[in-house]
């Protein structure tokens, strides 16, 4: 029996390699971020700002914009407005400018949420027209666009790489 041990122990451990393997894929599955093969531009959507005036995307023409889609009680969405936060710092002279576009169905739940968290980007509301238009799958989801409204990257999950797409749009 004590001869089995070493080949027990060598299964047990090619079982936790696999299974970690599995894990790590799926994870990278969750977690898009590509290049559109062909050119494509979204709609000219309208957002409401927080305090009830409309924003066309068509507005910030001439500037590379990140449309986040994100919700409070997401956390992965959470955990990348730092990012944001950072970067629209760094490089918004350059002429970067960040939609955040917030999909919760509660304005009180974003307002409780924004009084605790403060960010310098604009944070935007949801329309039945982009739900309707843009069917997400999950958030969050993120649009990268150069100044002539081009899609320059979709990022489905955690946008950590926006620092190196900004460098190469905006040299910032």
């Amino acid at each position: 029996m004590v001869r089995y041990v070493p080949y027990l122990l060598a299964g047990i451990l090619l079982v936790v390699m696999l299974m970690s393997g599995l894990r790590q894929r799926e994870e990278e599955l969750l977690q898009k971020s590509y290049k559109p093969k062909v050119e494509q531009t979204l709609p000219d959507f309208t957002f409401k700002t927080l305090d009830g005036r409309e924003l066309k995307l068509s507005h910030l023409r001439g500037k590379v914009v990140l449309v986040n889609f994100w919700a409070t009680w997401c956390p992965p969405c959470k955990e990348e407005m730092p990012i944001f936060e950072r970067e629209y710092r760094r490089c918004k002279d350059k002429g970067f400018e960040v939609l955040a576009v917030n999909m919760d169905s509660s304005q009180a739940v974003l307002e409780r949420f924004l009084k605790e968290n403060t960010y310098s980007f604009r944070v935007v509301r949801t329309s039945e027209e982009v739900e309707r238009e843009l069917k997400l799958t999950g958030f969050p989801t993120s649009y990268l666009l150069d100044r002539e409204g081009r899609v320059y990257r979709i990022r489905l999950g955690l946008y950590k790489e926006l620092d190196k797409d900004l460098k190469e749009l905006l040299g910032c």
